[in-house]
Parts: structure tokens; sequence; C-alpha cells
């Protein structure tokens, strides 16, 4: 029983221990998902769908109701002769009356547009595609703010580790001056000098621990809290491949759906100087009706109907079609050229990190020589402190430079690897 209640505060402990692991892609990915803009895409979607479902009901019946009350000047009447010769056979021709009334319900069906509602469809598609590709852009962004927190969380913790090796060696240092200082051989001044360099490093171990806090802290709030402050960030593997494309772009993509916007423009300005075909019927029941010649013997109410085909057009498009053709036609190539300049500055953005990677390959080249170099200073000086003919002055300028050598070498690794996934950043790899 004592085992198995050992085996299982072990296993809670080891299981509390360990923290969760993430890796760059998760974070990003956690960071687009918790922030606010992400919301748009929604109202994006419901308002294009409204756009385009409303344009579409342009080819549904146009019903209206329509009454209307009359005093009319002068009415349709037969002349006075006519009017005796049917007082002969019995028939008072009392004629319209100047006051008229109307009660209709009138529908329109259109049945062809020259094809403006297809082209005010695709205009409404167009605007929330850029919408859409406008939010993708910004939440783009998002990928270079996550890669500068979580190279910066991992360079700071290097330098961390780096001067936890640096207190361990600093303090065997101080073991060894101090059974010196027992032994007659040195000073208590040497210890002095060892523990006020320990007392700097420990100092430089706080403003590191502060810098390191605070990047964890936004990367936690930038992902909704899911890497907290005591989640193992994963160094980034390297990539083996890069694409020589930039196609993937958001920005390019934004680009495409204003250019198809005004594509779909262009063709709601040639159909809108296009006739318009339709179909129309028309009830009322008013006084008076169709048949005049009843309604000038009888002054009474009548049910009337109509319908028909009607072709339109409107010749006063044609006065602006030219004009709104060439504004299109401006407003299309400002945005290739603003496509071009994205495209040359993305070119020399491209340039320029390569150009960083190799510079930083070839710095690594030299970091395993150096560091085997200052160790083997450091532990020469170590002898030469134990032997006397150095001073600790000189012990710890070489114990300083070797660490520095160690930290250069992780800081020189990481900022070969940021560059890579700059570079991915810049290409939408």
């Amino acid at each position: 029983m004592k085992r198995l209640l050992f085996f299982f505060v072990f296993a809670t402990g080891c299981v509390s221990s360990v923290h969760a692991q993430f890796a760059l892609d998760e974070c990003q990915v956690l960071a687009r998902e918790n922030y606010p803009l992400i919301k748009q895409y929604d109202l994006i979607e419901q308002s294009t769908g409204y756009s385009v479902a409303n344009a579409a009901k342009a080819y549904l019946p146009q019903v209206s109701l329509a009454a209307q009350a009359t005093h009319q000047s002068d009415v349709a009447t037969f002349p006075q002769q006519m009017t005796d010769i049917y007082k002969q056979f019995g028939i008072d021709m009392k004629g319209l009356r100047k006051d008229q009334y109307k009660i209709a319900l009138e529908m329109n069906q259109t049945i062809w547009d020259g094809g403006f509602t297809r082209a005010q469809k695709d205009i409404s598609k167009a605007e929330g595609e850029i919408s859409a590709q406008s939010v993708e852009t910004e939440l783009y962004t998002l990928r270079e703010r996550i890669n500068q927190l979580y190279f910066g969380i991992l360079i700071i913790e290097e330098q961390l580790q780096q001067n936890d090796l640096l207190q361990a060696l600093l303090q065997n240092n101080y073991k060894t001056a101090e059974a010196f200082v027992r032994n007659g051989v040195a000073m208590q001044g040497d210890l002095n000098v060892i523990k006020a360099e320990q007392l700097s490093v420990s100092q430089q171990r706080i403003q590191i621990e502060s810098a390191v806090t605070a990047y964890r802290r936004m990367l936690s709030v930038m992902t909704g809290g899911k890497v907290d402050e005591a989640a193992t960030l994963e160094k980034p593997a390297i990539p083996a491949v890069f694409p020589n494309e930039t196609g993937n772009r958001p920005e390019l993509q934004l680009f495409a759906a204003r250019a198809a916007q005004f594509d779909a423009r262009k063709r709601a300005v040639e159909a809108s100087v296009m006739p318009r075909l339709g179909f129309f019927a028309q009830g009322f029941y008013g006084n008076p009706g169709l048949n005049l010649f009843k309604d000038m013997t009888e002054d009474a109410w009548s049910w009337n109907y109509m319908a028909g085909v009607r072709l339109q057009w409107n010749f006063g498009s044609f006065y602006t079609k030219k004009g709104n053709m060439r504004k299109l036609s401006l407003a299309q190539r400002q945005v290739d050229n603003q496509r071009e300049t994205f495209l040359f500055n993305n070119g020399l953005q491209q340039i320029g990190q390569q150009n960083a990677i190799e510079k930083m390959r070839k710095i690594m080249s030299d970091d395993d020589e150096i560091i085997k170099l200052r160790t083997s200073i450091r532990r020469s000086s170590e002898a030469k402190y134990a032997n006397g003919t150095v001073t600790v002055n000189d012990l710890l300028r070489d114990i300083t430079a070797e660490n520095q050598a160690l930290l250069n070498k992780s800081l020189h690794e990481l900022e070969w690897l940021k560059n890579i996934y700059e570079l991915k950043y810049i290409m939408n790899d």
C-alpha cells in the first residue's frame, strides 16, 4: 500500500511539473482565432449574402397598389347631333364624368435587362471579397508579431541559460579562490572581486527575467491565455524548401478582388445602355373603365385589366458611359500600380532577408572554433591563477569572454532561424 501511495504521489508530481508545449505554428493559429477582427468574416459573409439576394430580386415580379381620384376640366363626349339621334332610340348618352376614380393593382416582371442584374450581383460579391481580403491582410500581420514575440522569448531564455552557466562557473572559481585564501596563497580581495562579479551577473538575471516575463505575458494575451507564462516553446525546425514566388500573399488576393470589382462595374455600365424588356399586367376597379362607350351611358364602377410586353430604352445612359468607363480604367490602373509597387518592395525585402540569412550562416561557421579557443584560454587562466601568475581580474575577463562566445553561438543560431522565418513570412510560405 505504501508503495502504491508513493508511486501515485511521484506520478502526480511528474505530471504537474510538465508544462504544455507549443510550436510556432500553434501560437500563430491561436493568436488568429483570438484576435477580435476574426469576427468580421461572419459579418462580411452575411452582408454579402444580403446584397446578392437583393440584387437577384430584380427578376422577381414587382407589384404595386395605387389609388387616385381626379377632376378633369373636360372629358370625351359625342357630338350633339349624335346624342340627339341616340335619344330617338331611347338611349341617353350622358357622357363621361369629370370626376374620375381608380384603384389599381399593377405587376411588372423583368424579362431581360441587358445583364445589369448579373453585374450588380457580381459587384456585391466582389465588394464582399474585398472586405474579406482586407481583413485577411490585417490578420496576416499577426504572423509577424507572433514571430517577433516567439523568437524574442527564445533568445531571452537562452540568455538566462548562459547566465546560469556563468553563475555556476563563477561559483566554482569562488570556491577555488576561497581555498587559496585559507591556505594563504590568495588575498581576500580576490574573493571580493569574484563576489562582485557574481552580484553583477545576478542583477543581469533580474533584468533578463523581467524581459522574458513581459514577452510571455504579451504572447499569452495574444493567444487568449492558451499559451500561459509557464508553457514550453519549441525551437522551430529549419525549413527544407523555400517558395520561389509570392503568389500566396493576401495583399495580392486583395488586388485581384479589386480588379474583379472593376470588371463587374464595367459590365454594369455596358448593361446600363441596353434596352430592357419586361411583362406587365394591370387590374383596376374604377369609374370610368376601359369601355368608354358603356361608361358614357351608365355611370357605374367596373372591373378592368390589361396585360402586355413593354420595351424600354433609356438613351440618357449613353451620355455618361464613356466618362464612367474612363474613370473605372483609371482606377484599375491605380490598383495595378499599387500591385507592382507591392511586388517590387516585396522583392527587395526578399533580397535583404536572404542576405541576412547568408551573413548569419557565415558568422556561425566560426562560432565553434571561437568557443573552443575561449574555453582553452579560460582553463589556462584558471591554471595560471592557481600558480599565481595571473590576477583574478584576468581570470574573470577570460571567463566572461568564454561565456560571451557560448552566448553568441546560441544567439547567432536563433537569429539565423528568425531570419529564415521572416523570409517565410515575406513569401507567405
